[in-house]
């Protein structure tokens, strides 16, 4: 397809864009959000999703294609996720003016977090109940190897994420002096974040683009949308507009590479299992190092 080739080209120049412009500009350690303090390299963020993208290759070699939006009529693919895509890019870029028309950072973060659930899964759910997830066996795939093929990426990336030179930082004990708000908030993350996010961003969204545009194009935009998700929470300095393109790149680079590992691994194992497991390596797993 023209198109589906255009956005994978024009995806594809987005990341590697963005590496270089970090690199040549010096930003080779980068904040996980606003409020950090602590930084992240640039190899952190390619080495575990580029290990994890090889070994869901590789595991099995062989494997066959399975139907993005079976019994979809393409028209109507095409349409829906045109409509998802509208729907990815204005919830961020709203909060993103929200917080440069001066809203509290604390606010829009609250927003976006509940946002996720409102927008993500309820609103989708109105728009599209008759056929919302589109693969009918997401959560108990037919086929022993849509079961164990993810095993060996999930494991890779969950080490090389939380071990070793490319773990990068853990969360620090004094952000969660109490047991109930470190219970409570991983509760919240789960569900708003490694639920939600990959109910919309893969099962949803990723769904259907691969049926308007192809496979690979379909990751790459998916990826790069899943990025721009986190424009209003991860800005790398203190004023939202100052910091916006060293904050595009960044986002583009660290989310946007865990985009692509995602989304590669629901195109080939179709297991929403798998998506939530390895959504929670990366949001959930550091805390058991506190």
């Amino acid at each position: 397809m023209v198109v589906g080739r255009a956005v994978l080209i024009a995806g594809l120049a987005a990341f590697g864009g963005a590496l270089v412009g970090l690199v040549l500009t010096g930003h080779r350690g980068l904040r996980p959000s606003a409020d950090s303090t602590d930084l992240i390299g640039l190899d952190d963020a390619l080495v575990p999703a580029l290990v994890g993208l090889l070994l869901v290759r590789l595991v099995p070699l062989r494997l066959p294609t399975l139907d993005a939006m079976p019994g979809m009529a393409t028209a109507t693919a095409i349409r829906q996720a045109w409509q998802l895509v509208a729907i990815a890019a204005g919830l961020p870029i709203a909060l993103y003016v929200a917080l440069l028309l001066g809203a509290p950072t604390e606010t829009v973060g609250g927003v976006w977090a509940l946002s996720k659930v409102l927008v993500f899964v309820l609103l989708t759910w109105g728009l599209y109940r008759d056929n919302w997830l589109g693969t009918p066996d997401l959560w108990s795939p037919r086929g022993g190897w849509r079961w164990w093929g993810p095993l060996p990426a999930l494991a890779a990336f969950a080490l090389l994420t939380s071990v070793g030179p490319f773990a990068g930082s853990h969360p620090d004990a004094a952000d969660y002096p109490d047991p109930a708000v470190l219970a409570l908030a991983a509760t919240i993350t789960f569900f708003t974040a490694n639920v939600a996010e990959e109910l919309f961003y893969r099962v949803i969204l990723q769904t259907r683009l691969e049926a308007a545009l192809g496979r690979w194009p379909a990751i790459v935009a998916g990826a790069l949308l899943f990025a721009l998700l986190h424009l209003p929470t991860h800005g790398q300095t203190a004023s939202p507009l100052g910091g916006l393109p060293v904050t595009l790149a960044a986002i583009v680079v660290f989310q946007g590479t865990a985009g692509l590992f995602l989304g590669y691994l629901w195109s080939r194992y179709r297991n929403a299992w798998a998506q939530i497991a390895a959504h929670t390596i990366i949001n959930t797993l550091p805390l058991a190092f506190l």
